[in-house]
Parts: C-alpha cells; structure tokens; sequence
C-alpha cells in the first residue's frame, strides 16, 4: 500500500512542477524592458541605427553613381552629336512652269543625274577660261574655279601653271586690253565609267567690242563625287562634284 501511495505522489507531483518551470519560463519571456541590461539594450539600439544609416547611406551612393553615369553617357552622347553635325543639301528639279517636281537629299551623289554634272563641268571650263577687266569680277571666277578641284589632286596643279602662264588679271590690271570670251560647244562623257568627261568650247577674244581673234580648245576632265559635309562646302559646292584631273589642249578637228 505504501508503495502505491508513493507513485501516486510522485505522479500527482510531475504536473506540479512541470507547471511551475512554464510559469518561470513565461514570466522570463514576459520581462519588461526595465528588467534587460541596459547596456546591452542601448548598444543594440545604437547598432540597429547605424546599421539602418549606413544601408540608406549605400543605397544613395548606388542611386547617385547610376545617375552620374547616366549623365555622362548623355552628354557625351550629345557632344559626338555635335561635333558629327552636317548639313544635308537637298536638289530640287522645277518643271518648265517653275514648279518643284522632284526632291532629294544632295548627299546622293553616286546616282546624280548626269546632266547636274554636265553643267558642274561646263561651268568650271567657262570660269577657267574667261578672263573680264574687273578684278574682283575676275578674282570671283578663280575662287569658283577652285571651289570646284579636289585639294592635292593633279587639276589643282594643272590650274595652278595655267594661271600663272596666262596672266588671268592682265586685262582687270590693264596689261592688256583683251577680254576672253568662252563658248560651250559639246560635252559628252569619255568612257563607261561616268569620271570621265570630254568638254569642246571656242574661245573669243575681244577688244573694245570686237572680236579680234577666235578659237577652238577641247578637254578631259575627270571628276569625283565626294558628299559635302560642313555649311561652308554646301554654299561653294553643293553637290560634291570635283575635278580631279584636267587636260586641256587645241582642238583641230
């Protein structure tokens, strides 16, 4: 009996403190704040700060770089804009009546109309050759010449000795009385290439009115088509017709 009784006791006793280990276990989760250390307590709080301060901190840094490499790639984006700028001239043809039938970019030049290049390459014999008494008339008519040859190219040199053996200003300066007059004949493309064009044209001098003496020339001119880029070349050469090559001789046919 005693035996029994033990074991009732004892069993009667686990809940008993089973109970009481939840209860302190409960009351310990259950301190107040004022029961923690408060040094450890305050330095949590101080790292909990810091560490929100410096993530923000790390945040912004990230947000600022982006937004300076994204201003950098805009502005250097608009600086190669800037300095690449052309100018694109456009050709417009007109019918008989004066009307626009026909617009295009000028930078085409590998497909211009042969015509525009007859009339780029009889422009220049005319202004090569004539020769009037003003001289800034005349001056006028060289700076077109060379408006039109390609810098470096055998034509600038051609030119070059043809105006230092033909005196272009002789008759502007009073050297001599005669002015030249030029007269296009024919011009016909030389070979299939399309460089190459042959130019026949009468030369007249004339004094005082008069013609005192007539005479008949012929030329190969080979030309380049190089798309213009700046204002400047757009107002002198619109197109980018140049000549490369030139060689002018008597015509005894």
């Amino acid at each position: 009996m005693s035996l029994f009784r033990r074991q009732k006791e004892e069993s009667a006793g686990q809940p008993l403190r089973q109970s009481r280990a939840e209860l302190a276990s409960a009351k310990m989760e259950r301190k107040s704040p004022r029961d923690e250390n408060p040094y450890l307590s305050a330095r949590r709080e101080y790292g909990d700060r810091y560490g929100s301060a410096v993530r923000d901190a790390a945040t912004w840094r990230r947000f600022c770089m982006g937004t300076l490499v994204l201003l950098a790639v805009f502005g250097g984006g608009m600086l190669w804009l800037a300095s690449t700028n052309k100018v694109v001239p456009y050709i417009v043809q007109v019918d008989k009546q004066g009307y626009a039938v026909a617009i295009k970019p000028g930078t085409q030049v590998e497909n211009t109309d042969p015509k525009v290049i007859m009339a780029a390459v009889g422009r220049f014999i005319v202004n090569l050759r004539t020769t009037v008494s003003d001289v800034g008339a005349q001056n006028a008519l060289i700076k077109s010449v060379y408006d039109y040859i390609a810098d470096g190219s055998s034509a600038q040199t051609a030119v070059g000795e043809y105006y230092s053996k033909a005196d272009p200003f002789g008759a502007a300066q009073g050297r001599t009385k005669a002015t030249r007059q030029v007269q296009i004949k024919t011009i016909l493309p030389e070979g299939r290439s399309g460089k190459a064009w042959q130019v026949l044209w009468t030369e007249e001098a004339v004094d005082e009115g008069l013609v005192t003496e007539r005479s008949a020339w012929r030329a190969i001119i080979t030309i380049a088509l190089s798309p213009v880029q700046d204002l400047s070349d757009v107002l002198k050469n619109p197109l980018g017709i140049y000549v490369v090559d030139i060689n002018v001789a008597r015509d005894i046919s």
